[in-house]
């Protein structure tokens, strides 16, 4: 059975002490400025009035319908059977267009390598049977990372035993992978997700890279074939022996 990865956090349990955020600078040498994950305070009043702060962790929700693949060009942000939504560097352009597609703000163009960072759920890590950096460091076991395929694993076990939300409205519902426990307290609208005037992403890539656009753009598409039809190629090959692997 191929595995799903979901992501848990506890809004409850955070403290705020940002060992998540520096064990995930550490790991992937963010440059200075520069974050894949974070933890965003919001202040609030209670129905009794008296004030409150809660915490909540983001990243990237590794969502199941992504629109950052979707106004990818290049076919370097991809999504793996696991769930993770993925960066191939080798083939990004930097080009930015993935960027405002993501209604939570987890992208962003790396200074030093031109290309876009996010975050992985620190691919590498679990592949080798290790937690995400972030879950590893987290002191108050705010962060639990997991197998949601799996009715054994802990996920599966606290998704059955409490109530959490997910990050998610009207406008914006694309599948995130990424749960909250917030002991029944509303989602302040401030960590909502929010559409951006990015849909000048979509519109190249609805009205521009299509059939009819073709023409137009021929060498522009051609110029990213060219440079990443082969890596899709492994890529592909590489997951289809992860999942023979998983499925033995």
């Amino acid at each position: 059975m191929v595995a799903k990865y979901v992501m848990l956090a506890d809004t409850v349990r955070c403290i705020d002490c940002k060992a998540c955020v520096i064990s995930c600078r550490a790991e992937w040498e963010t440059p200075m400025g520069y974050s894949r994950d974070w933890v965003k305070q919001v202040e609030f009043i209670k129905a009794n009035g008296m004030p409150e702060v809660m915490l909540f962790p983001g990243r990237c929700q590794h969502c199941d319908e992504a629109p950052c693949i979707e106004a990818c060009p290049s076919g370097a942000a991809y999504k793996r059977e696991d769930g993770m939504v993925l960066q191939d560097d080798a083939i990004c352009s930097g080009c930015e267009l993935c960027v405002p597609a993501c209604p939570y703000d987890a992208r962003w163009l790396n200074p030093k390598t031109n290309t876009i960072s996010k975050c992985t759920f620190c691919q590498p890590r679990v592949d080798k049977g290790l937690e995400p950096a972030c879950v590893q460091t987290c002191v108050g076991r705010a962060l639990i990372f997991g197998n949601i395929n799996d009715p054994n694993s802990e996920v599966s076990r606290l998704l059955a035993e409490k109530e959490w939300v997910k990050l998610t409205t009207d406008e914006v519902n694309i599948g995130p992978n990424h749960y909250y426990y917030t002991a029944g307290e509303a989602i302040p609208a401030e960590v909502m997700p929010k559409l951006h005037d990015r849909h000048l992403a979509g519109k190249v890539m609805e009205n521009v890279v299509n059939p009819a656009g073709v023409i137009g753009v021929g060498g522009m598409v051609l110029a990213f074939l060219g440079a990443g039809v082969m890596k899709l190629i492994g890529r592909r090959n590489e997951v289809g022996t992860h999942e023979n692997q998983e499925g033995k």
